[in-house]
Parts: C-alpha cells; sequence; structure tokens
C-alpha cells in the first residue's frame, strides 16, 4: 500500500517537472522502458539523450512501432538540444536525442554534452544511467552529496569508483546552475525507485539552497504525511491520521530543502512542559544534522513560551544518544506530565529524557 502511496505523491510531486535522462549504458534500454513509461504516464517531462549506438536506435524505433509515444532525432550536435519550434519537450510524447559527439575532443564528450543540454533547456534533474549504483568513496556509498562536499572530498584525493574528472564536470555544473545530478545504475526499477520512492536509489548531488526551518502549513500536509507514514510503519512513530496531523500541522517544524520537506518534528504543549516528538528524516538526508537543528529550534520555542522543560521518548537507541548530546537527562515516564500520563501506553519500551529550561 505505501508503494502506491508513494508513486501517487511523487507523480504528483513532480508533474510537469523537466527532467533529462542520459543513458550512458546503451546496452540496459529494453530494461528502462517500464521506468521511462511510468515517467510519461507520470505527466512528468522527460529527455532522453544516448550516443550514437544502432542498437539503441533500433529498440526506440521497435518501441515507437508498438505504440511507445518516441520521438527519435538522429545525429544530433550537442547545441542544436534547445525547445524550439522544431523540437519541443511535452508529456504527450517522448524526445529521444541521439548525439554525434565525433567532433568532440575533450574527455566524458557524453557528460559536457548532457550538462550542457541540461542547462540549455532549463532541467530540473538530470540522471545519469550507467552501470555503477551511484557514488562509492572507498567502501562508503554516498546517497546526497552537496557540491561543496564533493569538492572538499576531491581535493582531500580520496577513491572514488568514478573518475574524478567526471565527478568535477558534475559538481561544477550543480554549483553553477543549480540543476540536481543522479548517478543510478541502469537495471530495471531503479530510476523508478530513485524518483517514486521515498528512499532514493542512486546518489543525488545538489546544492541545497535554500536549507529553512520553518512551521509546518496546510499546504505541507501531504508531504508531511507521506515523511512520518515511513516512521508509523517501523514502529518509531506511533499511528497518526492525517486528520490529526492536519489539525495540528501549525505545531510541527519543517526541515525544507530547495522548498521540500526532508526532516521534520513537533512540539506538543503540556502546560508547564512541552515534549518535542515525532522526529523522522528522508534517509539520504540523515546524518547531517538537520533533526539536530529542528530541536534546538523547538527548544528555543519552548523557551520563548516559559516552559519549565521540555521532554521527548523514544524506542529507538540512537534517539536515545541523540537526547543526550542535546543535554537531556533520562527520567522515569512517571515523572512526566499528568496530562500526558493519561494518553500514554505504558506498555510501549520507550525511555523518556527531559532538558529543564
Amino acid at each position: 500500500m505505501l508503494n502506491a502511496l508513494e508513486l501517487f505523491h511523487y507523480a504528483d510531486k513532480f508533474r510537469s517537472h523537466l527532467f533529462t535522462v542520459v543513458l550512458e549504458d546503451c546496452s540496459a534500454i529494453e530494461e528502462l522502458m517500464l521506468d521511462i513509461h511510468m515517467l510519461n504516464a507520470s505527466h512528468i517531462r522527460t529527455l532522453i539523450i544516448h550516443p550514437t549506438n544502432q542498437d539503441a536506435v533500433d529498440t526506440f524505433t521497435l518501441w515507437q512501432q508498438r505504440g511507445f509515444p518516441f520521438r527519435h532525432y538522429s545525429n544530433m550536435a550537442p547545441q542544436e538540444v534547445r525547445e524550439g519550434s522544431d523540437f519541443f519537450i511535452d508529456t504527450t510524447s517522448v524526445p529521444v536525442c541521439e548525439l554525434n559527439l565525433e567532433s568532440c575532443q575533450e574527455p566524458y564528450a557524453l557528460t559536457r554534452a548532457a550538462l550542457l543540454i541540461a542547462e540549455n533547456i532549463g532541467a530540473d534533474k538530470i540522471f545519469f544511467l550507467g552501470q555503477e549504483k551511484g557514488l562509492f568513496m572507498g567502501d562508503r556509498f554516498l546517497s546526497h552529496l552537496h557540491p561543496e562536499v564533493l569538492g572538499k572530498y576531491l581535493q582531500e584525493g580520496n577513491s572514488f569508483n568514478i573518475a574524478t574528472d567526471k565527478l568535477e564536470l558534475l559538481m561544477q555544473a550543480s554549483g553553477r546552475s543549480g540543476v540536481e545530478v543522479v548517478l543510478v545504475n541502469s537495471d530495471m526499477g531503479s530510476l523508478f525507485e530513485e524518483i517514486f520512492t521515498h528512499r532514493g536509489s542512486g546518489t543525488l548531488v545538489t546544492s541545497d539552497y535554500p536549507n529553512i526551518i520553518r512551521r509546518g502549513r496546510k499546504s505541507d500536509l501531504r508531504d508531511l504525511f507521506m515523511l512520518i507514514k515511513h516512521e508509523m510503519l517501523t514502529g518509531s512513530i506511533l499511528p497518526l491520521s492525517e486528520e490529526t496531523l492536519a489539525d495540528n500541522i501549525g505545531n510541527y517544524f519543517v526541515f525544507t530543502v530547495n522548498d521540500s520537506i526532508v526532516a521534520a518534528a513537533t512540539l506538543i504543549d503540556y502546560g508547564p512542559a512541552a515534549e518535542l516528538a515525532k522526529f523522522c528524516t528522508l534517509p539520504r538526508y540523515q546524518g547531517k544534522g538537520r533533526a539536530m537543528q529542528l530541536a534546538k529550534s523547538m527548544i528555543k520555542t519552548a523557551l520563548e513560551q516559559k516552559k519549565d522543560y521540555v521532554f521527548a521518548l523514544s524506542i529507538n537507541e540512537k534517539m536515545w544518544t541523540f537526547f543526550k548530546n542535546l543535554g537531556f537527562s533520562e527520567v522515569d515516564r512517571m515523572e512526566l506530565p499528568q496530562s500526558w500520563q493519561d494518553q500514554y501506553d505504558f506498555t510501549r519500551p520507550s525511555k523518556a529524557f527531559r532538558l529543564k529550561l
């Protein structure tokens, strides 16, 4: 059920966005057809780019004959790929550009050409589909990177599974134009998982600006509910209806990156005290201090509200350490406000933490 919810949520979220899909591994085109079909069915404007490859041309021609709405453009120079009267990108058909790169003598000609095209047409994201799952630094998988962080890693001489010259091109493009760059493999379903699921699949390189913490709004309801839904399924957050969330959305603090909610938590009033609750962060944005910033913002708000103390509970051992690092002390749950105790399920194996203000 959650997969269906995710599909509809992200399909609506990205409706009318413009994505560029670069086929670095043309041998995998057949496997990608369902993923590409989902992009088109979701009304996401998509431009597909591939280098000169007769097998790729034959495959797209075959699928066009089967009724898939491809428009194939052969032997195009990168600078020719611009929207205009004879070339347009809409949701009625999917343009496929076969690039002639014979005159391009610089290394990584396909990468350079695709980045130029993405900038020229104003793409929101560019996906490089190859044989790699994404970016590894040594044996560490990097699911999300800011261009400046990637630059720092490169300057330090770290070892990557992708050539550093190519990474520098991606870093420069993301920092220059703001286009989001995604590295993902060309296996069946990988592109779908990256775009239409909560967890993502490959490596996202994005400038991540602006980063803003603000109160929840009614317009945040669907994004926020999808974010919390995953934590409810793991048991980390107690079940919550969409109606209850809507009624209390103003008490939520959300962390947004490029206007998208990537983390959230709520501050619940209990008279002289307030609870910090329902912490949740998108997987690829975890471990980067955003939950800590949300907590500090809520503690500051509780101070302004003249609360005596704030408290929090969790069944997650990582969150126990999180609260201790914020200066909380572990306490017996019976020391928390009576109004909180009256509605809490004490069979839940949680630990309580309190911070005096």
